[in-house]
C-alpha cells in the first residue's frame, strides 16, 4: 500500500525518474542505476548521460539504494483516501484496516503519485520506516531479522540468497496504531490483531 515514514533520516534523498517496466506498491528497495535506451522521461530530468532512475532491483556491491516512497492508496496517492460516503454515511473501516472494495465508503481519490510524474521518492538514509504487507515477498518472523530486497522486483524478503546486500533490519508488526482517535485497546481492552505496516530499520548507504 505504501511506505510509512516512522522516525526516518531527516529528508529523502529526492526524487528520481522510475523506470517505465517497474511496478511498485511503496516500501520496496530501490537501486539507482543509469538511462535505459528507450525509456521515457520527463523534461525536467536532466541530460541522458547524467539522470538515474529507482529500478526495483537487489542492492549489492555498494549500490546506492532506498526505500521507495510510493504506493496505492493513502499517504502514497496524490489525494490521499476519502473515508466515509455521502454525509459520513460509511467508516470505510473493516477488520482492523481501511477497505477500499465496491461499497464500503472508503474511496481512493488516487492516482498513485509516480503514475503522472514517473519518479519516486528513494528514501536512503537510515531509520525507522513502516511498510506494508503488499511490500513483503517473505514477511519476516522475529526482531532482528535481516531483511533484503528480492532480486527481480525489489519486494522485501528474509531470503539473503541471489538477493544482494541486507537493506533493513525487522523491527516489529505495529497494529492498532493511532494516536488520534481512540485506540481499540483503549476502547475494548484488546488491539487489533491484524497488522497494519512491519516496522523495519533501514541501514541506509
Amino acid at each position: 500500500m505504501a511506505l510509512k515514514p516512522l522516525n526516518p533520516g531527516y529528508l529523502p534523498m529526492g526524487q528520481f525518474d522510475l523506470l517505465d517496466t517497474a511496478a511498485v506498491v511503496g516500501g520496496e528497495v530501490g537501486v539507482l542505476v543509469g538511462g535505459t535506451s528507450g525509456d521515457y522521461y520527463a523534461a525536467d530530468v536532466p541530460s541522458s548521460s547524467l539522470f538515474c532512475h529507482v529500478n526495483a532491483d537487489k542492492a549489492t556491491g555498494g549500490q546506492l539504494f532506498g526505500l521507495i516512497d510510493e504506493g496505492s492508496a493513502g499517504y502514497g496517492t496524490s489525494y490521499g483516501m476519502i473515508i466515509g460516503g455521502t454525509a459520513g454515511q460509511s467508516t470505510g473501516f473493516s477488520g482492523g484496516a481501511y477497505v477500499t472494495s465496491t461499497g464500503s465508503g472508503a474511496v481512493v481519490v488516487g492516482p498513485a503519485t509516480h503514475y503522472g510524474s514517473g519518479k519516486a521518492t528513494l528514501w536512503t538514509m537510515p531509520g525507522l520506516y513502516g511498510v506494508t504487507a503488499d511490500a513483503f515477498d517473505t514477511l519476516p518472523a522475529a526482531v532482528n531479522n535481516p531483511i533484503y530486497g528480492l532480486a527481480s522486483t525489489g519486494k522485501l524478503t528474509t531470503d539473503s540468497l541471489g538477493n544482494g546486500d541486507q537493506a533493513a533490519t525487522f523491527v516489529q508488526a505495529v497494529s492498532d496504531s493511532s494516536l488520534v482517535s481512540t485506540t481499540a485497546a483503549a476502547a475494548t481492552g484488546t488491539s487489533l490483531t491484524a497488522p497494519e505496516y512491519y516496522a523495519v530499520y533501514l541501514l541506509g548507504v
